[in-house]
């Protein structure tokens, strides 16, 4: 037998067949040893010796074979104890037998405790039902069974756990149940993390589908209540002062600003319109704002408004965050007006350092605008909705359900994160956060009240639109305002009428969307035919790209659709009596 053979016999065993041995030797030699002869004497002695030295061999590679158990033993119990999952074995009763240093540390509890005690004990009761049934399954087809449930630690901590369960038999013939345990608890926080995630992200494409469709019908509506409010700046003109027509005549007119406003709200909410954002104080909006929601305030609704000196100037358009802060505060107003208590609603703006990422609010300085009420709250299926268009928890006829999706496009328009709490019976809080700039806030120019109305000179415009109605108007309203005008409605044929006589016109007054040549297009071919021709260029929505693209086409100035009558001759005006500079303003 090899060195190797002998050291994997057992100890008891090797000690037994070395005896046996001995004892056969010693056997042979007769009793009277001084009859043997001195040759079978030696012989004898040397066979002796010979088994002696063997023996000594194989209690020294017995020794060697225990040392290397000893060690095995200590690696094994060192990959059991220190294993980076628990180890456990759990009787048919549900005790636990034996269990690793990982599993008492995941438990809480230290390993001798742990042995007799109940597995179920650590499983958070809700998901107790989970283990059982994975565990009858498990008895009934020996099949390996892995699954995730919640564990409580020995303190009463919580954390997720994946179990890997097989059935085995111990020394005995009892069935045992070996189980691995691993702490699985940030996977759970990032699954949920992603499921939150792609919550906001289909929320995301719902809205910007939404805002794709409202623009468009916005768009239809702008040449219909450009023609409604021109029509009716003709009638005015026409009946006089003293007329009794002119009463229904201003209610149009009423009407016209109202559906404008709509229009607007549409565009801002679908974020078709992009903002013009400048260094802005915020605490001037804030101010004017309060200033005409005090006006139309019930009597039982109190308004404080707050602006701290030290808010940072944010990058905005004034306009548009009076918008905002108006839908807020008319919200407010509706949600307190009719309850017992007296309605009060604090409006707060207040500077706001961000010091780590929160949600979407990434660390940085802020100014915060707060809106608060003590109305009757929201609970969280209502809060799941608010932003959604023509979502209203108002009385019918009593709202659009388009302000707080105007409130949601202007904020994301201006960069801008919102944060709502509520809850049934504690009002409702808004915070707007607005990224704050370092640049200096330019200093607003008056506007002069009672201005000279505009006189035209008898200059030549050249007017092109595709909706007829909007030509024939356009040219009436100009010309009573003393300028020459040629109108199309196909821009082929103005563009025509440009390249026969391109001097005759003073200006281009263009719509942007048309069929056959956009306006900007249009614009492009006339800089080639007259450079110093200016052209104005008239949109529904304004975006960043045809700010871009419009200097470069030769538009020297934008202006938005619908827009009054005073804005279109204003901009005409401006444009027809500028000599040189491209610059675009709108």
């Amino acid at each position: 037998m090899s060195g190797k053979d002998k050291r994997h016999q057992p100890v008891a065993e090797l000690r037994q067949r070395a005896e046996a041995a001995f004892l056969e030797q010693a056997a042979r030699i007769p009793e009277n040893v001084d009859a043997l002869s001195p040759d079978a004497a030696r012989q004898t002695l040397h066979e002796l010796r010979v088994h002696q030295i063997e023996l000594e061999m194989q209690n020294e590679e017995l020794r060697h074979a225990q040392a290397e158990l000893d060690q095995m033993r200590a690696r094994y119990f060192d990959l059991f104890d220190l294993a980076p999952v628990g180890y456990c074995s759990v009787g048919e009763a549900g005790l636990i037998l034996e269990a690793n240093l990982t599993a008492a540390n995941l438990l809480g509890v230290d390993r001798r405790s742990l042995a007799k005690q109940s597995f179920s004990r650590f499983i958070l009761k809700q998901d107790q039902d989970i283990y059982y049934l994975q565990r009858k399954q498990l008895l009934q087809t020996a099949a390996p069974q892995a699954f995730d449930l919640r564990m409580v630690k020995h303190e009463g901590t919580q954390f997720w756990a994946h179990l890997a369960a097989t059935v085995a038999q111990d020394e005995d013939g009892a069935t045992v149940l070996r189980i691995v345990l691993a702490d699985i608890s940030e996977r759970k926080q990032g699954e949920a993390a992603h499921i939150a995630l792609e919550a906001r992200l289909r929320e995301s494409q719902k809205m910007e589908a939404l805002g794709t469709l409202a623009a468009g019908v916005a768009h239809e509506f702008n040449n219909i209540l450009a023609m409604i409010s021109g029509n009716v700046e003709l009638a005015r003109q026409d009946v006089g002062p003293t007329h009794p027509a002119l009463e229904s005549l201003e209610e149009i007119a009423k009407a016209s600003r109202r559906a404008m406003d709509l229009v607007q709200q549409i565009l801002a909410f679908g974020r078709r319109q992009t903002p013009e954002r400048k260094p802005t104080a915020l605490g001037l909006v804030v101010v004017e704002t309060a200033r005409l929601l005090r006006v139309t305030l019930p009597a039982l609704v109190n308004l404080n408004v707050e602006c701290k000196a030290d808010t940072p100037a944010v990058l905005a358009d004034a306009t548009h965050v009076k918008q905002l802060l108006l839908n807020l505060c008319s919200n407010a107003v509706h949600a307190v007006q009719n309850q017992e208590r007296r309605g009060v609603i604090d409006v707060r703006l207040e500077g706001h350092t961000q010091g780590e990422a929160r949600g979407d609010l990434r660390a940085g300085r802020y100014a915060c605008l707060t809106v608060q009420d003590n109305g009757p709250g929201m609970d969280a299926a209502v809060r799941s909705h608010i932003f959604e268009p023509f979502f209203t928890t108002k009385p019918v006829g009593q709202g659009t359900g388009l302000g707080l999706s105007v409130i949601h496009g202007i904020a994301n328009n201006h960069e801008a994160n919102i944060e709502v709490e509520s809850a049934p019976g504690e009002g409702t809080t808004f915070r707007i956060y607005f990224p704050a700039v370092e640049a200096a806030v330019p200093a607003e120019v008056a506007r002069a009240a009672g201005a000279t109305p505009v006189q035209g000179k008898g200059k030549h415009i050249l007017y092109v639109d595709d909706e007829q109605g909007l030509v024939l108007l356009m040219t009436r309203l100009l010309t009573r305002q003393g300028f020459r005008v040629s109108g199309y409605d196909d821009p082929r044929e103005a563009l025509a009428a440009a390249r026969a006589n391109p001097d005759q016109f003073d200006l281009v007054v263009t719509d942007y969307s048309m069929p056959h040549i956009s306006g900007l297009e249009l614009a492009q071919v006339l800089k080639t035919i007259r450079a110093d021709l200016p052209v104005v260029l008239a949109s529904g929505y304004i975006t960043e790209e045809l700010r871009a693209k419009a200097p470069e086409a030769g538009v020297r100035e934008l202006i938005y659709k619908p827009n009054t009558v005073d804005d279109l001759c204003n901009a005409v005006a401006r444009c027809a009596n500028e000599q040189g500079g491209s610059k675009v303003s709108s």
